[in-house]
């Protein structure tokens, strides 16, 4: 009896030890790390999901919790136990089996003989719709996968293969990247090449779009070289197992955005080619009114409501608002135009010209103010200030440009011009030729009528000055110590050579005054000289003077 109970308890406790090691062994099976006892019951709640990813490829996204120990735990347990899988087992056969053990089923994943992880169906996503057994062969055949690509790895040939592609992909990428650089400093030697001017409201704005295209071209070549760049690394990556998966990402994204610009090209296009059809009508349009308007400026039309001297800015004002009228009418085709992003630029542009373009608007109004109340147009020879003088060549809606005697070209802003004293001597020429006037004062010992005879002799003796009608004198102030003469001449020559006979003139009145023995004391003088300050006749010539100088009666 004692040697039967003896085999009963050896028996016993044989059959706890089978169980207490098969129970373990599954433990382990499951992701678990820890040798906590059998009990009659394990715990299994969802936990934060952990995803297995061994050689940059994810096995399995586990769920479940299996008393304490968390899926994070479970991940670690499995990916240090496929890591450390041998090179010969890397070959073995990958299954997936259902298992239970205790109150869990699942399945259990082997490869060969040894068993890699189990699943429960909590570690399944619920939202998936996906069931157990379909989400452990998944977790099987892509177990398999990272296998096939470690074994992969370590063979030859297949590393040449990628050192090779590497090398070709670098390759073509380095001539790629010289052959975009050349192709940039030839852009930009062509635009450099370019001086035609580029005139927007009389300023030449050529030097700002220069800039501009510089540049767009370089940072064009920048986004070729980096969109290169983004596909050699996907080459290469894509050229050797490990890194394969990361090149496979690179590869989805870059596709991925392609057929994303594409459909939005395509959605696009209608609103587009609206706009189009809205630019090319308003252009043929302002290009209408151009036409019209240079005959009017020709003289070719004459119509009542617009004059020949502002049919120009009258032009630019109204193809302004055709364009304006466009731009509104185009707005809503534009694509993004109803985004928020679309308008919070619009919000931002608006402002930043509602700051900036305070004197910018001031001096397309001071433009028109000169233009309508046509002060002077291109071509006339006017005086601004006290010290500007030249010939207009360019009235602009900002600027006003003249060439003065000294073949120097200047530069007013409009609002310059509006605020300033302007004399336009070429206005009035056409009736008896332009007002040519100058000034000399001569003491009260010469008589007044020796001094208009004397004027008047200069007067006639200079070229350039009109017989008819007379030159006039005028006794401008009687001030303390002399009288102020003023001597009006009409030019027989254009404004523009105003400077030139004026100086004749001056030379002239020296002269004659020197010939009758008056003295000139101009602007004026305090107190009478003890004898007359004048230049004998005989001295009129002195070197290095020649004997006929230009200007001589």
């Amino acid at each position: 009896m004692r040697l039967l109970a003896r085999i009963r308890l050896a028996a016993c406790l044989s059959c706890a030890l089978l169980l207490a090691t098969l129970w373990l062994v599954s433990a382990a099976a499951l992701g678990q790390t820890g040798g906590a006892p059998p009990g009659p019951a394990l715990a299994v709640h969802v936990g934060e999901p952990a995803t297995v990813e061994v050689w940059n490829r994810a096995v399995v996204k586990l769920r479940a919790a299996i008393d304490d120990i968390q899926p994070q735990q479970r991940a670690a347990t499995i990916r240090e136990r496929i890591e450390s899988l041998p090179y010969a087992d890397l070959a073995d056969q990958v299954r997936a089996e259902p298992a239970t053990l205790g109150n869990l089923t699942g399945f259990f994943i082997y490869v060969g003989a040894t068993q890699i992880l189990g699943l429960l169906p909590e570690d399944v996503d619920p939202e998936s719709g996906q069931t157990l057994e379909p989400a452990a062969q998944q977790a099987a055949d892509r177990l398999r996968e990272v296998l096939k690509a470690r074994a992969e790895q370590l063979r030859l040939p297949v590393l040449l293969r990628g050192v090779a592609l590497s090398a070709a992909a670098t390759l073509l990428y380095g001539l790629a990247i010289w052959g975009v650089w050349r192709l940039r400093r030839a852009v930009i030697r062509q635009q450099i090449a370019r001086k035609r001017r580029l005139d927007v409201a009389g300023v030449n704005i050529r030097p700002f779009f220069v800039g501009l295209e510089h540049t767009a071209v370089t940072l064009t070549a920048w986004g070729l070289g980096l969109v290169g760049g983004y596909i050699w690394l996907t080459l290469v990556l894509g050229g050797f197992p490990y890194t394969r998966p990361l090149g496979e990402r690179l590869g989805g994204f870059l596709l991925g955005l392609l057929k994303t610009l594409a459909l939005g090209a395509l959605e696009a296009a209608p609103g587009l080619f609206t706009v189009l059809v809205i630019l090319l009508l308003t252009r043929l349009v302002t290009r209408g009114i151009g036409a019209f308007f240079d005959a009017v400026a020709a003289g070719r039309l004459a119509p009542g409501w617009v004059e020949a001297g502002t049919a120009q800015a009258t032009r630019r004002l109204v193809v302004a608002v055709a364009w304006m009228f466009a731009v509104v009418v185009a707005y809503p085709y534009i694509p993004g135009s109803d985004t928020a992003a679309f308008k919070g630029i619009g919000v931002l542009v608006g402002l930043m010209v509602s700051l900036g373009s305070a004197g910018f608007i001031n001096q397309i109004m001071s433009g028109l103010a000169l233009v309508y109340s046509r002060a002077f147009g291109v071509g006339d020879y006017v005086r601004v200030g006290e010290k500007t003088e030249g010939t207009v060549t360019d009235v602009g809606m900002l600027s006003t440009k003249l060439v003065t005697r000294k073949r120097e070209e200047i530069t007013l802003p409009n609002a310059v011009l509006v605020g300033s004293m302007l004399i336009n001597y070429s206005r009035l020429e056409k009736e008896n030729g332009s007002i040519l006037s100058t000034s000399v004062t001569i003491g009260y010992d010469t008589p007044w009528r020796q001094v208009h005879a004397l004027l008047e002799l200069a007067a006639d003796r200079t070229p350039g000055v009109r017989k008819e009608p007379k030159p006039v004198v005028l006794q401008r102030a009687l001030s303390d110590f002399y009288v102020e003469y003023q001597l009006l001449a009409h030019m027989s020559r254009p404004a523009g050579e105003r400077i030139a006979v004026l100086s004749a003139l001056h030379a002239q009145i020296q002269d004659a005054f020197n010939e009758h023995g008056v003295q000139i004391m101009s602007p004026h003088f305090q107190r009478q000289p003890e004898r007359a300050v004048m230049v004998p006749r005989d001295q009129w010539h002195a070197a290095p003077a020649e004997a006929s100088p230009a200007g001589d009666a």
